[in-house]
């Protein structure tokens, strides 16, 4: 298991995975929902509603140590030179567990370390403040056009670090699974170039009214619910107010099985967000 926080810009740091600091991972699996509770008039039982996954703060125990004291002090810095630069930013980061990971902040307080005079061993709580508290699993669908497909080993079904498929034979021949056990929300991207793209999928419309040159791509964002355009350049350009509204274009995708209808003229990546409230417990 390897445990690493990787805030706002990219920079990492390893939790638990190597020999100078640590946490202990049992940890990472407290959960919580929020709910509503109303009683009956007669006193006997009531009702839950309102579930909800609301941001909450948790605990986390950290130790460091270093084999030497300057790399022990070392550590220590880094450590909060990456938390703190998310709170600086008000951007979350990822505190990732293998390929699962979790939108928060990793540290907005801290207590009193543990810290013997001159030694090079480190234990201190930490408030994390998950902005999203559940456990993303990211499984991305790759579809290519159909005028680009041939057989071989560089089409046909692909498997990676974050599993996927190639697709592309034609108008009746796509289609996605969801294995997750409920609706999952997608970020799709489309790579120009393309002139109003839109695609049917498990039945839904997802349409934006835009045209995409060679270097640009669209992309529907339903974790942020943001609709946006990347240049070749990375400019990026909110394109919200040109999406269809006669259509839900932030509909999760269902579990199971969901067909793809579209024009076959562009490539299209399909990533599946999938959303657990515990840590999935693996070998």
């Amino acid at each position: 298991m390897l445990v690493r926080y990787v805030n706002h810009a990219g920079t990492a740091f390893t939790l638990y995975g190597d020999n100078l600091s640590f946490i202990d991972p049992m940890q990472l699996h407290t959960w919580e929902w929020s709910y509503d509770l109303s009683n009956r008039v007669n006193g006997l039982g009531g009702r839950a509603t309102g579930f909800a996954r609301r941001p909450r703060p948790f605990e986390l125990e950290l130790r460091m140590r270093g084999y030497t004291h300057a790399q022990f002090l070392q550590q220590v810095n880094t450590l909060h030179a990456v938390a703190d630069a998310d709170n600086m930013a008000g951007q979350p980061g990822k505190l990732y567990v293998d390929d699962q990971y979790m939108r928060c902040y990793l540290a907005v307080s801290g207590d009193q370390p543990n810290h013997p005079r001159l030694s090079n061993f480190m234990t201190r709580d930490v408030t994390v403040l998950a902005v999203e508290p559940f456990w993303c699993t990211e499984k991305s669908f790759d579809i290519f056009p159909a005028a680009t497909e041939e057989t071989g080993t560089n089409y046909g079904k692909k498997y990676n670090l974050r599993y996927g498929y190639r697709y592309g034979t034609g108008l009746a021949g796509y289609s996605i699974k969801n294995t997750h056990y409920a609706d999952t929300p997608a970020i799709i991207t489309v790579f120009g170039p393309a002139v109003n793209p839109s695609a049917v999928i498990g039945g839904n419309t997802y349409a934006v009214n835009v045209t995409l040159l060679a270097s640009e791509r669209l992309v529907i964002d339903q974790i942020t619910n943001q609709i946006y355009t990347i240049s070749g350049t990375g400019v990026q350009t909110s394109v919200f107010n040109s999406r269809d509204k006669q259509h839900d274009i932030f509909q999760p995708i269902r579990p199971g099985a969901n067909a793809i209808v579209y024009s076959g003229d562009y490539k299209m990546q399909i990533t599946l967000v999938q959303q657990r409230s515990e840590l999935l417990w693996t070998d």
